[in-house]
């Protein structure tokens, strides 16, 4: 008797970008928050089916950590661009003030910065997430600390204070702009704040 035999079925292929469906997830959930995103929300974002996200994702969390990485990796994405210019240490911080500045007046949703967001709503709640933006604030941090330490080694920057100090007063200060920014600032208030700020660095 013949022997008939089946065909293997191949894996099924995601017919989605990835980056593309976590950016559309991660602007839901900065805009309301984790708690307040709900699944059918998700879905109507994203514009893949419960299936699609449990299948690639996990679930929610797992949405909602992977949401988290992809905007840490823009962030610094976005600092390294920074970091490639020729301008001087203390020209590049006056550089990131004002891209946020403008990052802030653009944002006509107010959703302040992602990653306070999450601290201020999960930061006795959820471990994990609260500690992925830790790990952002201290890279972030990080950066403005080495520009700090140059601009002083070659004699821009004020001494006065250490520059692990004016890196935490900066990185503040930033954060700051963002949730003055989501209760509606208008680019005078923000300026006039960065301006103090920075007065530091003189």
């Amino acid at each position: 008797m013949e022997r008939k035999f089946q065909t293997p079925s191949m894996p099924k292929t995601k017919q989605f970008d990835e980056t593309e469906v976590l950016r559309k997830a991660r602007n839901v959930f900065w805009v309301k928050g984790y708690n307040g995103t709900s699944m059918d929300e998700l879905v109507r974002a994203t514009g893949l089916s419960r299936s699609s996200i449990y299948d690639t994702f996990g679930d929610k969390h797992g949405l909602f950590v992977r949401s988290i990485q992809l905007y840490g990796q823009e962030e610094r994405e976005a600092l390294a661009k920074i970091m490639q210019n020729d301008f001087s240490p203390k020209k590049k911080i006056h550089l990131l003030f004002k891209g946020m500045i403008g990052d802030i007046l653009e944002d006509k949703d107010n959703k302040g910065c992602f990653i306070v967001n999450i601290i201020t709503e999960l930061s006795c709640l959820d471990k994990q997430v609260t500690a992925m933006a830790s790990e952002e604030m201290a890279r972030s941090e990080e950066a403005l600390f080495q520009w700090v330490r140059q601009g002083q080694a070659a004699g821009e920057i004020n001494k006065s204070h250490s520059a692990r100090t004016l890196a935490r007063h900066l990185q503040n200060t930033i954060y700051g702009l963002r949730v003055t920014g989501k209760a509606g600032a208008n680019r005078a208030i923000l300026e006039d704040i960065a301006k103090a700020a920075l007065s530091v660095l003189d």
